[in-house]
């Protein structure tokens, strides 16, 4: 297939391919990124007027077409032409198989007849003050005479009684199109003169209803009298947006991977009477890097866009629960209260911790417990991000390791939790994408973090749809594990007791050039190099642990508590070669409450690939 030469140029920010298709101007314009499966949506009229709700669904990632042939008034005529622009720009820009097609006015005879041809291509209509009957506009209209001769002379009408005994109007097509299962919203104005909603919409309705079936409205009560009462500023703009994409966005079955359970009606609620938000991301790199983030920061901004909200972002690179639970107090509660948090581990738990569930699972749970117990009203979102790793356990029927434990904490406490990783996996396997020229990596490419966002931003649609009665704050149910980590914190290294070689540094920075962490590199340390270099570290707790920088000369430890058994712990990594890793080495979670020593001392053996002995501590970690 041949695609006519393109033009480019600005829309609303957007890159616009201009062309001529069969003797009409044409356009398709692009998305910065473009969602799963390429959604779209095709405008049949108008397209710069009411443009709001496709600025936000390129945003979204759709692509937004047209093709004039808006003069021919739906005509059989207009339709092929229409066919025949479909399947080139589907061809040329890979376009989902259906759209949602939007007619604006007159463009409604257009969406509608189209649609009545080829419902197998049409996910939904959308239309804003659609003409939905030939002998209520133009023929009634004094200013469309004009419009009136084209429709004769475009349908072939000898007379005008041939024309007003048409019963191929959308008034008499909407049944078929209900039936055929495709959904139908409109705006409307209630004082039009111009295209009366008595006459076209609301009779549509009156014949839908024999049915059981009816077009959603978005009814505005009194349009601008110069206008006649036909145009107004358009309202519910981020609703019907959000509309379009429930029905229109490529979704195989079943991808919708999230599980409300106690819902963000706390959240919600607190947006909405104090317009004001304290949002907390806790995570690793896929947190630090943003991406996903800024999609979900830029969501809650227009759905809340009273709301002034305060936004913190506490990811640090390679860290999943067991960091996350000694430190959440520092990193991100100090910073709260918060109204919602975000936790995402799953990335990192399955590979710092792939053997370890027991570990896992009392950090998550201690996690979540803490977060509460600093305050009941934050509303918490458990995520569970993407690896190709967990893709064969999905293909299998059964939930990934990490994700299981993670899912069982979340539903203990009733948190919402989004299963993206499923959702990549489904999507995958439906053809939409692969690992590889989708997602990526891990760290998920600009179209990875679209996708991320989507998922996120779908789980936010059935919350406000779900909203529950808000009574106090959570309740803490008795512990899953009473060993897990809720009470979980930094202790300052100026706690501990350098006994021979330990030095405190205030500012440390590696000797040996290699990669660097926020929060392990520039701040006090306590690092020694020897072997027999000894400290000790008096502290009350049932856990105890190192936060560590594990680089290239990390070394070999003994660990001792009380009169206990030695344990040994290596902390040279499998990225310890150019990165100084940060990592939390827990050398005992199951102690009796009261008060213990802990006595570390270097080995005077050492990894085969380490380059030292060394070990630098920048945070003692207790619960």
């Amino acid at each position: 297939m041949v695609m006519p030469q393109t033009s480019q140029s600005d829309w609303y920010g957007y890159n616009k391919q201009s062309f001529v298709h069969s003797g009409h101007g044409a356009y398709v314009v692009i998305p910065k990124v473009a969602a799963p499966g390429n959604p779209w949506v095709w405008r049949t009229s108008f397209p710069d007027f009411h443009a709001e709700i496709d600025v936000q669904l390129l945003g979204a990632g759709f692509h937004v077409a047209y093709i004039d042939v808006l003069d021919m008034l739906g005509s059989d005529r207009s339709l092929g032409i229409m066919e025949r622009f479909r399947d080139l720009i589907r061809y040329k820009y890979k376009l989902a198989e259906k759209c949602c097609i939007e007619g604006v006015s007159r463009g409604g005879m257009h969406a509608y007849r189209y649609t009545y041809r080829h419902p197998d291509q049409i996910a939904c209509i959308y239309c804003d003050t659609p003409v939905m009957n030939l002998a209520s506009w133009p023929k009634k209209w004094p200013g469309s005479q004009r419009e009136w001769q084209d429709a004769k002379r475009e349908f072939g009408f000898a007379k005008d009684e041939d024309a007003l005994q048409f019963r191929s109007n959308p008034i008499d097509l909407a049944v078929d199109i209900a039936k055929a299962g495709v959904p139908m919203r409109h705006t409307i104005s209630l004082s039009d003169e111009v295209v009366p909603a008595t006459e076209n919409t609301l009779e549509a309705n009156r014949r839908l209803a024999k049915i059981g079936k009816a077009i959603e409205l978005v009814v505005v009560e009194k349009g601008t009298p110069e206008s006649n009462g036909h145009h107004f500023a358009l309202p519910k703009i981020d609703e019907t947006a959000r509309w379009i994409e429930r029905h229109a966005e490529v979704n195989p079955s079943g991808v919708v991977q999230h599980t409300l359970r106690g819902g963000l009606g706390r959240a919600f609620a607190t947006f909405r009477k104090t317009k004001r938000g304290t949002v907390g991301f806790l995570g690793g790199s896929i947190t630090y890097n943003g991406g996903w983030r800024d999609h979900v920061m830029a969501d809650l901004k227009r759905r809340f866009p009273d709301t002034q909200f305060t936004f913190v972002a506490a990811g640090i690179p390679s860290m999943g629960s067991v960091p996350h639970a000694f430190r959440v107090q520092s990193d991100l509660l100090d910073k709260g209260p918060f109204d919602l948090v975000f936790i995402e581990a799953a990335v990192n738990d399955r590979t710092n911790h792939p053997k370890d569930a027991t570990r896992v699972s009392r950090a998550m749970e201690g996690v979540v417990r803490h977060i509460r117990r600093e305050n009941p009203l934050t509303d918490i979102v458990q995520l569970h991000f993407a690896m190709e790793e967990f893709y064969a356990d999905f293909a299998a029927g059964r939930m990934p390791a990490t994700l299981a434990i993670h899912e069982r904490v979340a539903s203990h406490y009733e948190n919402p939790s989004v299963n993206i990783a499923k959702e990549v996996w489904a999507r995958s396997a439906a053809g939409q994408f692969t690992w590889a020229n989708g997602i990526q990596d891990v760290h998920p490419s600009p179209f990875g973090g679209l996708l991320y966002g989507r998922a996120i931003s779908r789980m936010f649609d059935d919350a406000e749809d779900a909203l529950k009665p808000i009574k106090g704050g959570h309740l803490l149910p008795k512990a899953l594990d009473r060993a897990c980590y809720e009470r979980g914190h930094y202790e300052s290294v100026q706690a501990a007791q350098p006994v021979q070689g330990f030095r405190l540094v205030e500012r440390w920075q590696p000797q040996i050039p290699a990669g660097t962490r926020d929060g392990f590199v520039n701040v006090p340390a306590l690092t020694a190099s020897k072997p027999g270099d000894t400290l000790r570290f008096r502290f009350t707790g049932t856990t105890v642990g190192l936060a560590v920088a594990a680089g290239p000369d990390a070394g070999i430890l003994r660990c001792r508590i009380d009169d206990g058994k030695e344990v040994i712990v290596d902390t040279y990594t499998a990225w310890s070669g150019g990165l100084y890793l940060p990592w939390v080495y827990v050398l005992a979670d199951d102690l009796k409450p009261g008060t213990h020593e802990l006595v570390v001392t270097i080995d005077h053996q050492k990894h085969a690939a380490a380059r030292g002995t060394a070990v630098h501590i920048m945070h003692l970690c207790v619960s």
